[in-house]
């Protein structure tokens, strides 16, 4: 195989294996809350992040938008390329219970690194943990964000950026979040 052939299909393999952020811009905290309460009874210690030392990437800067509720941060990994056309990826990490509003935008592709989250798209959501990728469809209405006992940290690669841009919805109230319906 030449090497143009080589390197994109190391580009191709490598972006299904990312995830993106919605391009928020975040400020840096210090760690990442502990917790020692009663976790989901989904929940194994292996599941849960316990000091920022424990992330796969670094934790970035603290989100500061009405578009997220809670404590969330980002770490832009790769930026939008043009030339090999490799999409904005971002580490998103989320504190115990911080999660983003609605939104819609370009595709994207969430790898989950570590702890436990929930991502919705329609009127159930996912339960996603470590090792987890979610597909989430070009223009998709949904939110994503930490579980209430536990960090939760992502890799979110964008796909299809320039077909559809970034619209915030509605947050999720506090009773709506712990009334929220799982698969």
């Amino acid at each position: 195989m030449n090497r143009k052939k080589a390197f994109s299909s190391f580009v191709v393999m490598s972006m299904l294996f990312s995830f993106v952020g919605c391009g928020q811009q975040i400020a840096v905290s210090d760690d990442i809350q502990n917790t020692n309460t009663a976790f989901e009874q989904t929940t194994t210690l292996e599941d849960v992040i316990k000091t920022k030392e424990e992330l796969t990437f670094p934790i970035g800067n603290e989100i500061n938008s009405h578009s997220f509720v809670g404590t969330a941060y980002i770490a832009q990994m790769i930026p939008n390329d043009k030339i090999y056309h490799f999409p904005q990826t971002n580490n998103i990490t989320f504190a115990p219970g911080a999660r983003s509003s609605w939104h819609s935008h370009g595709g994207m592709v969430i790898l989950v690194t570590g702890g436990v989250g929930y991502y919705q798209e329609g009127k159930v959501a996912q339960i996603i943990r470590k090792g987890d990728v979610v597909e989430c469809p070009e223009g998709a209405k949904h939110w994503h964000g930490g579980s209430a006992n536990t960090s939760f940290a992502h890799i979110a690669v964008n796909t299809n950026t320039e077909l559809t841009g970034l619209e915030w919805f509605d947050r999720i109230s506090e009773q709506e979040y712990q009334q929220l319906p799982t698969e």
